[in-house]
Formats: C-alpha cells, sequence, structure tokens
C-alpha cells in the first residue's frame, strides 16, 4: 500500500514539475512550512506564557 502511495506522490510531483514547472508543489511546501511555522510559534508563545505565570505563583 505504502508503495503505491507512493508511485502516485512521485507521479503527481512529476507532472506539476513537467506541466506546471512545479507551482503546485512549490505552494504546498510553503503551506506546509507555514503551519510549522505557525506551530512552532504557539508553543513559543504559551511556553512563555507559562514561565511568566509560574514566576507570578512562586514570588
Amino acid at each position: 500500500m505504502f508503495r503505491l502511495l507512493l508511485i502516485i506522490a512521485v507521479l503527481a510531483i512529476g507532472y506539476d514539475a513537467v506541466v506546471h514547472q512545479g507551482a503546485y508543489t512549490r505552494n504546498a511546501w510553503a503551506s506546509v512550512v507555514g503551519v510549522t511555522d505557525s506551530a512552532v510559534n504557539s508553543a513559543r508563545e504559551f511556553g512563555r506564557d507559562a514561565r511568566e505565570e509560574t514566576r507570578t505563583q512562586i514570588n
């Protein structure tokens, strides 16, 4: 099953590269990077807020 999905992905990326000069692949990759960056920033902000709250409770 994994091989079939891998073959489909390779064909889709190859088709995009030849026909659309990779536009859809670039857009998908940029979207994944944007979501990852957003998740990292949210986690960083959550950690910062938790540290500040802990300091407030200790003092």
